[in-house]
């Protein structure tokens, strides 16, 4: 899961706020390996949050993406950002 690192750290420094479609998102723009499940976005995530990369907040978001199913998303945060509504 450390493969999408990078785009995390990139994430956590120009967004306040991002989910797991804007990682999406960034893995696809960038040409790398999309994950097969798309519950693998979570924990690539979790994953990266338990390496200090981000944290999850407690705001969720529907997904803007047409081809979604549309359920709120967990937010992060870079790991020393706190969550403003």
């Amino acid at each position: 899961m450390i493969k999408y690192d990078k785009v995390i750290e990139f994430l956590t420094k120009r967004m306040k706020m991002f989910n797991t479609d804007h990682l999406r998102l960034m893995v696809e723009a960038k040409g790398l390996d999309q994950c097969d499940d798309a519950r693998d976005w979570a924990r690539v995530l979790r994953s990266a949050a338990a390496r200090g990369k981000c944290k999850k907040t407690e705001i969720y978001q529907k997904s803007n993406l047409r081809s979604s199913n549309n359920i709120p998303r967990a937010m992060w945060v870079h790991v020393n950002e706190e969550a403003m509504k």
